[in-house]
């Protein structure tokens, strides 16, 4: 590549592009230094546009002939060159990443039934490729997972309601009001050996009750002490006390059934024994210390009809109150229950060794007389904080083989391989419902016909309204309008900018999108729509008469704003400052996330904008702008963006029309480095949708990144042509450049190591 290339570049290039200071971060050094001119796609690309356009090198650099710049750029073109696609495709490295606040949100409301706001609970993800949800940038530092873990209790405890939670009302018989056993020396409490200790409580009327039991144990040999709770003589638990501590006891649940009258509840150690020539002094003597009795009731809050759906499904086929107080009864069902739970939880079948590991915790809940509802939450809390539920795309687990019939279709080069069923349904559905898989998706998976029945499932996954998470999530950080959410504007200026009007912008804009999506409108009516959706606060802003309500509705707009999301003041907004518009914002936004092309970033010593003050106070921010950009090492970059963001400062810093600026006429004209004319918004959308399969192009690619969870690299190549290409033949939609998506070669399969 040096020899081919390498004069060109040394002797018109890097004087200004290498080295730490090299202007706009364009080393050519590094570029040279590449395996080959794919490697660093984009940036030479960027370079060959800039080449061809005359904008490099730059009129006061030396320049080169024109046979010169020919040969290069060709030789240029036919290395970046399409590859050829008709060989199996590499899929790129694998991606393991973390749920992020919104996946986390969404997926404990579709697996536990609870709604829990992730978003206020743990700090913001970072984006990486202008995505929240990129595997490179979704780490898990310290104070990420102590949250995790104060997460994990709150959700177990809405989730299940257990006997624990329920407090009132309750009678209480302490130490001095108990029957039976003896007092015992140096502690406020009984003793029993082998003996029973009993309350004796009013109930006021039939129904379910809570006796609770405060205990400790001393021990004596390898076996814990071991406790009854009884109503009169029917045994209510069996557990185990293994406390020791008095400083710590313990305290015991157990439920039942009675009429009105007064309830004997008592408690009963089984297994006394004294060893006095134990070699462990504090092993030799076992007894059991009782503090108190609380009776809680009547509840109805443990009845089947007043639990929450998810937390019977939970617990659906699990083992019977009286199965649970027994040794040999319980361990088989509630074992059934862990398995479905980490089923659901995992997205895939789980391991028997993943099943013991959480069953065991349930176990000992079991054993020191917790409920079964308690021992449910700890599972859930250990699902919640395991990796197999935080992670999406755990390349550890081997992937199921492909059919017979799709092994031809699925081919993947030696750096690849099928994903399997079960992943293929967790990235289908977090690419559409940024959430978990649904029990079809499951089934299927578990059938092994979900890559059959694709086009189905895809049909059916974005039919669903659990689609707009992708219209919202996709969109709202493809077009930045997810930064309304903490913007602000100068109460000087805009006084009447407020959190009221911030929301209607980026509902507006989701509107538009959803309505792109859900009626199957081609693409560009993103750009060229002349209606849009619009509330009484947004018509009155606009300087519409109607609507006047609260609810957003269908309108036509006036001309000035036929150019779809163009004219949105979501968008207008968040390309602005604080107190002012900014063209170059706004044409640094249109290059980056329309066409994919965002200009370098500006050298260190390329200064700011005049202010409008003192002498220049008279000046328009056009006339300012071409005072700043007077500068040569600034004229190449705002010669691109500044005609594009001047087409649209017709709109003010919070989207409204205006006709002057400072007191002058608005000029919105210019012209673009090829030659053609702007004035206004509207001549803006046109010069877009003429040139609509690079903003095509550009939404593919992202997409394509949003989906797999990592930035594009050049052997996706062949995929982004593949779903530019599906789109194109079959209705420019949305669902045609998903279906294409999710049958890509990145998406279906998996690679073993980091593709070249």
């Amino acid at each position: 590549m040096e020899h081919a290339i390498g004069p060109f570049v040394q002797a018109y290039c890097v004087d200004c592009h290498s080295g730490d200071s090299a202007e706009a971060g364009l080393d050519f050094d590094k570029l040279l230094a590449a395996p080959s001119v794919p490697h660093r796609r984009l940036q030479w690309q960027r370079a060959v546009e800039r080449i061809a356009a005359g904008e490099m090198p730059p009129a006061d650099m030396g320049q080169p002939e024109a046979a010169e710049r020919d040969a290069a750029l060709a030789w240029l073109r036919e290395e970046l060159a399409d590859p050829d696609c008709s060989q199996p495709q590499n899929p790129g490295r694998p991606t393991l990443r973390r749920l992020n606040r919104t996946e986390y949100q969404n997926t404990v409301r579709d697996l536990l039934g609870v709604e829990f706001d992730a978003h206020k609970t743990f700090p913001r993800d970072e984006l990486g490729y202008g995505f929240d949800n990129n595997g490179d940038i979704l780490s898990l530092p310290p104070v990420l997972l102590e949250k995790y873990l104060q997460a994990a209790e709150e959700i177990s405890l809405k989730a299940i309601v257990s006997p624990e939670m329920i407090s009132k009302p309750v009678q209480s018989a302490a130490w001095g009001e108990l029957h039976g056993g003896a007092a015992a020396r140096g502690v406020r409490g009984l003793f029993s050996s082998n003996g029973r200790i009993h309350a004796e409580t009013p109930l006021q009327g039939a129904g379910t009750y809570l006796v609770r039991v405060k205990a400790f144990a001393s021990q004596c040999g390898a076996e814990a002490t071991k406790m009854r709770i009884l109503y009169g003589d029917q045994e209510l638990a069996h557990v185990d006390v293994p406390g020791e501590l008095k400083e710590d006891p313990q305290t015991y649940v157990a439920q039942f059934e009675a009429e009105q009258g007064v309830a004997k509840l008592g408690v009963e150690m089984t297994n006394d024994a004294w060893e006095p020539m134990a070699a462990d002094p504090n092993r030799r003597d076992r007894n059991l210390y009782i503090l108190s009795i609380d009776v809680v009731g009547p509840t109805e809050a443990l009845k089947p009809e007043h639990l929450s759906a998810a937390q019977r499904q939970l617990l659906e086929g699990g083992p019977t109150l009286q199965q649970w107080r027994t040794t040999d009864q319980w361990a088989d069902a509630t074992r059934g229950l862990v398995a479905r739970l980490l089923g659901r939880g995992y997205r895939r079948p789980a391991t028997k060794e993943e099943i013991d590991r959480i069953f065991s915790l349930v176990a000992d809940a079991h054993d020191r007389g917790d409920s079964l509802e308690r021992a449910m939450q700890l599972a859930v809390q250990a699902v919640l904080v395991s990796p197999q539920f935080l992670f999406i795309g755990d390349e550890s687990l081997p992937a199921e083989a492909p059919s017979a019939e799709d092994a031809p279709r699925l081919a993947a080069d030696a750096n690849g391989q099928p994903v399997g069923e079960y992943e293929l349904a967790s990235r289908l559905s977090y690419f559409l419902w940024s959430s978990m898989p649904d029990d079809e998706l499951l089934a299927l998976a578990a059938e092994g016909r979900l890559r059959e029945k694709l086009d189905t499932q895809i049909e059916r996954l974005l039919n669903s309204p659990r689609a707009d998470q992708l219209i919202r999530n996709f969109s709202e950080q493809w077009l930045e309008t997810r930064k309304l959410e903490t913007m602000q504007r100068s109460p000087q200026h805009f006084p009447e900018f407020d959190a009221a009007l911030r929301d209607a912008f980026r509902e507006e804009t989701f509107r538009l999108v959803q309505d792109v999506v859900r009626n199957n409108l081609p693409l560009p009516t993103l750009l060229s729509a002349d209606y849009s959706f619009v509330n009484g606060r947004l018509a009155k802003h606009y300087g519409m008469a109607e609507p006047t309500g609260d609810e957003f509705v269908r309108v036509s707009l006036p001309k000035e704003r036929q150019a779809g999301i163009l004219a949105h003041g979501s968008v207008l907004s968040v390309t602005a400052f604080e107190d002012r518009t900014s063209p170059v914002l706004r044409g640094k936004w249109v290059l980056d996330h329309l066409l994919a092309d965002p200009p370098p970033p500006p050298p260190p010593d390329a200064g700011s904008l005049p202010d409008a003050s003192g002498d220049l106070s008279h000046k328009t921010l056009r006339e300012r702008l071409e005072m700043h950009r007077a500068d040569p090492t600034c004229a190449s970059c705002h010669k691109r963006m500044d005609p594009i963001g001047l087409a649209m400062e017709n709109f003010d810093a919070v989207g409204r029309w205006r006709d002057t600026d400072a007191g002058q006429p608005i000029d919105a004209s210019g012209e673009l480095p090829d030659g053609r004319k702007l004035d206004g918004p509207a001549s803006l959308r046109d010069v877009l949708l003429a040139d609509y399969g690079r903003v095509r192009r550009s939404l593919a690619e992202r997409l394509l990144i949003f989906s797999l969870g990592r930035g594009l690299e050049p052997y996706d190549t062949c995929a982004v042509n593949e779903v530019v290409a599906a789109a194109e033949a079959n209705g420019d939609t949305f669902a045609s450049m998903v279906r294409a998506v999710a049958k890509s070669t990145p998406f279906q399969q998996r690679g073993s190591v980091e593709g070249e």
